[in-house]
């Protein structure tokens, strides 16, 4: 057969293969516009039970979007995934959305994740990093809104300064540092001191913000100027917690001033001026 023979059909099976394949990808959509929605019960389901680890996926994304993610339910269901999901990513969404709900459990779920070690693999799956990173987010984040349980106080901050200090995760580290901000402890502030000296930036910047909330000074996540600091207060770490340091205040005082300001600084990117 002659070589342009060969190659028009080939092409013409190419074609063919193409028309089918968006035919058939006509077809899933359309079987999908007309599918009845599930409901976020029926999503509960496919999350615990099917074997397809991104339908779990996505059936604890919906649920985490609804309107019913503080039903009895669905933490029940959240909390399960959270300890004894394999796959990480869907195992993160759950934690997530745990934290979300600010329900005493998801406290509960996310100190198992991280102090795995002291449980049973039957009852916590080993986390891998992201996991334990979301996990310690989440404790940061319950204990900003002041959703951690009086019995679990302790214990959240004992795991925070232990992430801070020993983790590998640089994401851990963060979230432990950011989490520490909200325990007016002395051994909080000397390790957030101590943080300052991670060779990761980014935890060393969620260290001095810490720092800055917890005793209303700021030294630029520098530790040499923070040494000193902690030397000659021993006993008032905290005595001007809360406040915001001259240096670190906006230079605007309300959204209209905030407004006004976004548009001269974007105007000043825009268009910089002349250098000297």
């Amino acid at each position: 057969m002659p070589f342009a023979a060969l190659l028009c059909s080939a092409l013409l099976f190419s074609a063919g293969c193409k028309d089918w394949q968006v035919e058939q990808k006509l077809d899933v959509g359309v079987q999908k516009l007309f599918q009845p929605r599930k409901t976020p019960q029926q999503y509960m389901l496919i999350a615990v039970s099917s074997d397809d680890a991104d339908a779990r996926r996505d059936a604890v994304v919906q649920i985490s979007a609804s309107k019913k993610l503080n039903q009895e339910w669905s933490i029940k269901g959240l909390v399960a995934i959270a300890l004894l999901e394999s796959e990480p990513q869907t195992r993160c969404v759950a934690i997530r959305a745990l934290a979300r709900t600010g329900d005493p459990r998801a406290t509960e779920a996310a100190l198992k994740i991280i102090n795995h070690r002291d449980y049973p693999p039957q009852e916590v799956w080993p986390p891998v990093a992201i996991c334990r990173g979301d996990a310690t987010l989440a404790l940061a984040r319950l204990s900003e809104n002041r959703q951690v349980p009086e019995e679990y106080l302790e214990q959240v901050y004992n795991t925070l300064l232990e992430r801070l200090k020993r983790d590998d995760d640089r994401h851990t580290r963060i979230a432990a540092a950011r989490g520490l901000g909200c325990y007016q402890h002395a051994d909080a502030v000397r390790a957030l001191v101590d943080g300052l000296r991670d060779e990761d930036f980014a935890v060393a910047h969620e260290c001095e913000n810490s720092l800055v909330r917890l005793t209303g000074v700021t030294h630029n996540a520098d530790v040499t100027g923070w040494e000193p600091w902690v030397a000659e207060h021993p006993d008032d770490f905290f005595v001007h917690a809360g406040e915001v340091p001259e240096s670190r205040r906006p230079p605007y005082k309300n959204n209209v001033e905030k407004g006004w300001y976004d548009t001269v600084e974007l105007m000043r990117w825009l268009w910089p001026g002349s250098k000297e």
